[in-house]
């Protein structure tokens, strides 16, 4: 067995790893690192586990052989996908897997109708025969419904292990084993796995999991802390878990006893509160009026609770609280906005006179030399609310209660309802803001409360732009405050050991991710509560919120633990990635690449609250973010910020050692500069796969941000060779062809592991692999290349090169319907289209996915091609939607083959005589009778659209195609 290749060198099995990230992603808390804390953008651990197993199985002689031993070992194979059921499948869902002889035998038949329903008399072998038969005929999606995640099994199958063992040459009884094995065969020990951008921990988790020995660190320390929670407390025993939940129990229950005290959650009726609603109110400049502001009034679309505005005659609005109100009134609560469109709405206000810009509220403007001047006062250190001439004010506007009673029974039982503040609850409102006065420089000055600065940058300048505020604990009102305050203060008296120390930060910044000034409120029928702050990757600003009392609360401090003991070495560091000094054989990366997400702007909001906490924890730790050093996209030192550090992991890495870099980004510019950043720092790309591991609320970015995660495989560059880039491009064909040829016999006819996305970006690896495979290209300058600015459209050599490898993909990318020498032949044009009907085939309706398209067939003119040009929606025209527009134009498509197959259908529908159709195709097709197998391919092609569930704007076309093209082959026979 060869050494030298590994196995995620050869081949990956990206759809099933897609799938199966997907229903990771999709698990939401049940994953087994999000309960600890908010991080963006974690790599779901089933990738981790899978690029692990990839790096350390070699590649045999026997490629089918090894894809069936790597499926088995991550039980992602026939066999473990059963062993993973966990679920009872409907049988509904069983009937519609079998055949009507079998649905007959296994189900009940009601006057010649067969009903979901098993016989009543059906044995149990008879009922399992059924639901296994169903099983075999489910596609690999359909079975993951069914099944528990990698992750939750521990397989410990003999006659499984037996057949891996017999493969590997090993003796392994588990995973931990085999990861342990493999690492002693290639690195004569344990194999220990490095990340230096360890983020909220995944792959140190993962690695440690499955029994490597690692070593993680980060520039930001939320980032620390979030990965040795990781390995430290989901990663610790069930007996260390229970001690620790007890710690959380002691701090709750002292916070909620004072506060019981303190009484500013419990109303005269003895009810508790669960939820407060606050809105920003400001002046109208037109008649002067107080006006709450929100973008909608309905609080509850389940209990139909609305908040009605009311002219009060004086000087603004009463609001008055109303639950079960009637359809037409939700639609006026709804339409009564007061901020809509980036303006506010005066229900006071004449209707000419009621919509006022916002920025000019805020009285920003623009500076002669063309720089914006915000308008807002900025808030000083010690303000914790709005002064009473600050634009916008703060108004408590509705409180959600709950009230206990025993029923009939004896039971006791609770109900919740909506009022709006009483005098009572606003006496409430100012004895917390007393108590916080009493406490507050106290608190600030023992750390336990915000008191940092908010640094200016892309995310955080919208906080001082939009409100003013320009300390961190400005974000949370008093309320908030005085309660988060509360559990620190109880943090540092009752926590005894550094893990009590970490439990109470994860659990403030539990609380701060959903209990502040950014926290939106949820009015969804299922939901009507509060919602997180990073519900997306922002810091974004709201006109109303929601804030939680201390019983909800403590579903953010109890937060979930899927705790999995690790026996590995571990250790965790907090520091620049370029001073790393520690030794790993692998290296797993996912650094912050381009523009995507500002991680230290984002931390801010956490680490101001943990400053005292972190100390404690970790004497050793800095306690700031460390801007000034985070590698940052669109800086000038950002590629040699990277050079560095991977020119630092390539040393501290053995001869024989690897990397992956994960990365979300397609645009070729940013994969040329990614091949000179690796180039440059001694490294050799031997593969890339791209994975979907983004779900929709994943929070990414459009264009250019891919729903998926590139793995970039690397190995030390060896090589002394110089070569020319004229002298190159012969290579990077060869290569292409033969990367698309491996993939395509590899591929799984029945459970397709690669889509044209993943061939496309297997030809920008393989031109990656033959540029880094020499030590020098004689005609370029690296650090020349990665500093010159270039114009919107310019591409780079590099990149030139890439998008030339993607040009050869698409010349390999042929339909199974077609026959090569047929497609080879056709313009650029026709096998666009094609290509954007094989989009539509599988479902794919972004607009970007035509766009790159069109790019790689080099078609600029491609936009009157498309019927829909929405982000989501985008689909080329049908033959009929056509008509007669564009035909015999000057474009390459209008007088194209393709484009008179399409009229030639047009026609024949229109004069319900496929004859006409014909016709055309004869008299207007040049050389149409040695066309005609084109002609004919295209017709066939299009008749497969018949049974294709979502192209049913074909479906009338089919048949018709099917005609014309029997009349076109036995033309002039």
């Amino acid at each position: 067995m060869s050494q030298d290749k590994t196995f995620i060198e050869v081949q990956f099995p990206v759809s099933k790893l897609s799938k199966e990230s997907y229903k990771e992603r999709k698990a939401n808390l049940g994953q087994t690192l999000t309960g600890l804390g908010k991080w963006w953008g974690r790599k779901p651990l089933v990738l981790v586990r899978a690029s692990l197993l990839g790096l350390l199985m070699p590649a045999s002689d026997d490629l089918k052989k090894d894809m069936d031993i790597f499926l088995k070992i991550m039980t992602m194979d026939k066999i473990g996908l059963l062993k993973r059921r966990n679920k009872s499948i409907p049988v509904k869902d069983v009937m519609e897997m079998l055949k009507y002889n079998e649905q007959v035998k296994y189900l009940e038949n009601e006057e010649g109708k067969i009903l979901p329903k098993f016989k009543k008399k059906i044995s149990f072998e008879e009922k399992n025969e059924a639901i296994g038969k169903a099983w075999n005929r489910m596609t690999y999606d359909q079975k993951l419904t069914y099944c528990s995640r990698p992750e939750e099994i521990n397989d410990k199958d003999e006659t499984a292990w037996n057949e891996i063992n017999a493969h590997l040459e090993t003796n392994a009884t588990c995973l931990q084993e085999l990861i342990e094995q493999l690492g002693q065969k290639r690195f004569g020990k344990r194999a220990v796995v490095g990340d230096c951008f360890c983020g909220g921990g995944s792959i140190p988790f993962e690695a440690a999991r499955i029994g490597c020995d690692v070593y993680a660190s980060d520039l930001n320390p939320i980032a620390g802390l979030l990965t040795w929670a990781s390995l430290n407390i989901a990663g610790a025993s069930d007996e260390e878990v229970a001690k620790l939940r007890d710690f959380q129990k002691r701090v709750y229950d002292e916070v909620n006893k004072q506060v019981e005290e303190w009484g500013i959650e419990t109303n005269e009726k003895g009810d508790r509160a669960n939820s407060y609603l606050y809105c920003c109110e400001t002046k109208c400049p037109e008649c002067g009026w107080k006006l709450p502001l929100s973008p909608s009034w309905i609080i509850g679309k389940g209990t139909k609770t609305i908040a009605i505005l009311k002219d009060n005659g004086v000087d603004g609005f009463d609001i008055e609280i109303k639950s079960g109100a009637t359809d037409k009134e939700m639609e006026e609560a709804d339409s009564f906005a007061t901020v809509r469109s980036g303006s506010i709405y005066c229900p006071h206000c004449p209707q000419n006179k009621s919509n006022i810009p916002i920025n000019s509220l805020r009285k920003d403007r623009r500076n002669d030399d063309g720089s914006m001047e915000y308008g807002l006062r900025k808030w000083d250190k010690h303000d914790f609310i709005p002064r009473e001439d600050d634009t916008f004010q703060e108004r408590l506007y509705c409180i959600r209660y709950v009230h206990e009673y025993l029923d009939d029974k004896g039971n006791l039982k609770s109900k919740r309802y909506y009022i709006a503040p009483t005098e009572k609850d606003l006496e409430r409102e100012k004895r917390i803001i007393d108590l916080l006065k009493e406490r507050f420089n106290d608190w600030q000055d023992k750390g336990y409360m915000p008191s940092s600065k908010i640094e200016e940058g892309f995310n955080t300048t919208q906080l001082i732009r939009e409100r003013g505020w320009t300390y961190w604990h400005q974000l949370f009102n008093p309320r908030q405050l005085l309660v988060h305050g509360l559990f620190i203060e109880k943090i540092v008296e009752i926590a005894g050991i550094t893990d009590e120390f970490i439990m109470g930060m994860l659990g403030i910044n539990k609380l701060s991710d959903w209990d502040a000034k950014l926290a939106r409120w949820d009015s969804a029928p299922a939901s009507e509560k509060g919602a997180e702050v990073f519900s997306n990757q922002a810091l974004n600003t709201l006109y109303n919120y929601s804030s939680k009392a201390i019983s909800p609360l403590s579903s953010s401090w109890f937060f979930n633990i899927n705790n999995d003991s690790l026996p590995t070495k571990i250790q965790v560091n907090i520091t620049d990635a370029r001073t790393v000094l520690n030794d790993s054989d692998y290296w797993i990366t996912d650094p912050p690449y381009a523009d995507a997400v500002n991680y230290h702007e984002l931390s801010e909001f956490f680490l101001a609250w943990d400053k005292k906490l972190l100390k404690k924890a970790f004497p050793d730790w800095y306690t700031d973010s460390k801007r000034i050093l985070a590698v940052r996209g669109g800086a000038d030192t950002f590629n040699s910020s990277m050079i560095e550090i991977y020119s630092n992991l390539t040393k501290h890495m053995p001869d024989n050692g690897m990397q992956i870099i994960m990365f979300t980004h397609q645009d070729v510019s940013v994969w040329a500069n990614l091949t000179l950043i690796v180039w440059s720092a001694g490294l050799q790309v031997t593969a890339a796969w791209n994975i979907a591991t983004e779900t929709d609320a994943g929070g990414l970015k459009e264009g250019n941000y891919i729903k998926g995660t590139v793995l970039l495989v690397l190995r030390k560059q060896t090589t002394e060779e110089t070569a020319y880039i004229d002298d190159i491009y012969p290579d990077i064909e060869d290569e292409v062809k033969r990367q698309i040829k491996s993939m395509q016999e590899l591929d799984d006819k029945e459970e397709p592991n690669f889509s044209d996305a993943d061939y496309i970006l297997a030809a920008y690896a393989a031109s990656l692999k033959v540029l880094t495979s020499y030590k020098k290209i004689e005609d370029i300058d690296v650090k020349y290349e990665l500093s010159k600015q270039r114009k919107p459209g310019e591409l780079s050599p590099i990149a030139k090169i890439i998008e030339s490898a993607k040009k050869i993909a698409y010349d390999q990318l042929i339909p199974k319907e077609f026959d090569s020498f047929i497609w080879k032949s056709l313009a650029a044009e026709e096998r666009l289209y094609i290509k954007g009907l094989e989009l539509e085939k599988q479902n794919i309706y972004q607009l970007s996915a035509y766009q790159e398209l069109a790019r790689g067939f080099g078609v600029s003119g491609y936009k009157s091609f498309m019927e829909n040009a929405k982000a989501n929606t985008a689909r080329f025209k049908t033959a009929v939607e056509w008509t007669n527009r564009n035909i015999k134009d000057d474009t390459g498509f209008g007088s194209s083959i393709l484009r008179n197959v399409f009229m030639a259908i047009y026609l024949a529908l229109k004069d319900e005589n496929v004859q006409t159709g014909k016709n055309w195709l004869r008299n207007e097709v040049e050389d149409y009778w040695h066309k005609r197998d084109k002609i004919c391919e295209m017709l066939k092609y299009i008749t497969t659209f018949e049974h294709i569930a979502n192209m049913k704007n074909w479906h009338g076309l089919t048949t018709v195609s099917n005609i014309l093209k029997e009349l076109v082959d036995n033309d002039g026979m």
